[in-house]
């Protein structure tokens, strides 16, 4: 039929990368070494929603606590002009200083994790993202980088 509701799906981006360990209760950040951060561009097409996958290859130092996450944060650049949302997130501060977007739930086994998250875009023309680890255990790294990758979308008639 014509004119039914469909998911259009922007282009991937791996917004961050992060070949070193975290330990629990930690975040990424800028200057964090081992952590690639690459940003977000939705300002052509502005999509307002979009998919957040988290991948944990290399497990973890134990298995995760029971109920315990992975946190998505976010802010913004671009927003007056060419100026970015300051100051930036550094070691201890996440929580302050950027936006939560979402938690992954993790399982509480020492396996390998590939979680989705849907997270708003609304009003976000350009982003960095960070984690912060909330497991209970330290996220592990030998050979395959921790991930984050955003794909945007929107609904649009068929």
């Amino acid at each position: 039929m014509a004119n039914e509701a469909k998911m259009v799906f922007g282009s991937e981006t791996t917004v961050i990368s992060l070949a070193a360990a975290l330990a629990s209760g930690a975040n990424t950040y800028s200057g964090l070494s081992g952590c690639t951060m690459t940003q977000l561009d939705n300002s052509t097409a502005l999509y307002p929603d979009a998919i957040a996958i988290l991948s944990i290859t290399d497990t973890f130092a134990a298995a995760p606590t029971a109920g315990g996450t992975i946190d998505l944060y976010m802010t913004l650049d671009d927003i007056s002009g060419t100026s970015d949302e300051t100051p930036a997130p550094a070691s201890s501060d996440i929580t302050y200083l950027a936006k939560y977007c979402g938690s992954w739930a993790i399982d509480n086994q020492d396996v390998a994790q590939l979680k989705p998250l849907r997270i708003s875009l609304k009003g976000v023309k350009k982003a960095q993202f960070y984690i912060a680890n909330n497991s209970g255990q330290q996220i592990s790294y030998t050979s395959t980088a921790t991930t984050v990758k955003i794909t945007p979308f929107t609904i649009g008639p068929t």
